[in-house]
C-alpha cells in the first residue's frame, strides 16, 4: 500500500500588503455613494436598484478576491492565482526554463522584475510581476526552482518582453482593445447609475 506524503511547502506568498490594503479602501470608497444611493434614491425604480445592487456585489467579490490571491512553492508543484486569471498549477517535473526579466511597464521610470518560468517548448507555465508582491520574492521563488535562473542583465520594454516570450501575456494583457472597452463599459455603468439617481431624484418631487 502507497502512503501518500503531504507537500512541503518551500515558500508561500501573498500579494503584497499596500497593494491589498489600496485595493480594499478603493472598493470601499466606491461603495460608499453607490450605498446612499441604494437606500436614499432607490425606492421602487427597479432598474436602479438592480444597478446598484450589481456594483455592490461586483465590489464585495473582487474585494473578497483580493484576500484569495496567492503564490505556493513545495516540493511538488508551483501553484498560484491572479484577481483576473483562475488557479495555476505546475508540476515541477514540467519547469525547463526560469527566467528574471525586468521589465519597463507604462511609464514607470524604474523597471518591474518580472518571474517567467516555461517548458521544454517554450510555452508560459507561470507568471508574476514584481509590483504586487514583496521585494525579493520573485528571486527567492526563483533560486527555489529545480533549474537554473536565467537573470537578464539590461530592462526590456514591455512590447519587447511579449515580442521576446510570445504567449506570456494574460488574457487581459496587451490586447489595447480590451482597455477601451473597459473604459468604455466602466463610463457606462457611472452614467446608468447617474441616470438612475436622476429618475429617482425626479420621481420623489411629485
Amino acid at each position: 500500500m502507497t502512503t501518500m506524503t503531504t507537500p512541503t511547502t518551500l515558500v508561500y506568498a501573498r500579494l503584497r500588503r499596500s497593494i491589498l490594503v489600496g485595493a480594499i479602501t478603493a472598493l470601499v470608497l466606491a461603495l460608499v455613494p453607490v450605498t446612499v444611493a441604494l437606500v436614499v434614491l432607490g425606492d421602487g425604480l427597479l432598474p436602479t436598484v438592480l444597478i446598484e445592487s450589481a456594483i455592490v456585489i461586483a465590489c464585495v467579490v473582487i474585494g473578497l478576491r483580493q484576500l484569495t490571491i496567492h503564490v505556493r512553492l513545495t516540493d511538488r508543484e508551483l501553484s498560484g492565482n491572479g484577481i483576473f486569471s483562475p488557479m495555476v498549477r505546475v508540476d515541477l517535473d514540467d519547469v525547463h526554463e526560469v527566467l528574471l526579466v525586468p521589465t519597463f511597464v507604462g511609464s514607470a521610470p524604474e523597471p518591474v522584475l518580472q518571474l517567467l518560468v516555461r517548458d521544454a517548448t517554450g510555452r508560459r507555465l507561470f507568471r508574476l510581476r514584481g509590483n504586487f508582491w514583496d521585494d525579493g520574492l520573485l528571486e527567492k521563488l526563483a533560486a527555489a526552482l529545480p533549474v537554473p535562473v536565467q537573470t537578464i542583465a539590461e530592462p526590456v520594454t514591455s512590447k519587447s518582453f511579449f515580442e521576446t516570450y510570445p504567449g506570456s501575456e494574460y488574457w487581459f494583457e496587451n490586447k489595447p482593445w480590451l482597455r477601451v472597452a473597459a473604459i468604455l463599459g466602466v463610463g457606462l455603468l457611472v452614467l446608468g447609475v447617474a441616470a438612475g439617481a436622476m429618475l429617482a431624484l425626479g420621481g420623489g418631487m411629485h
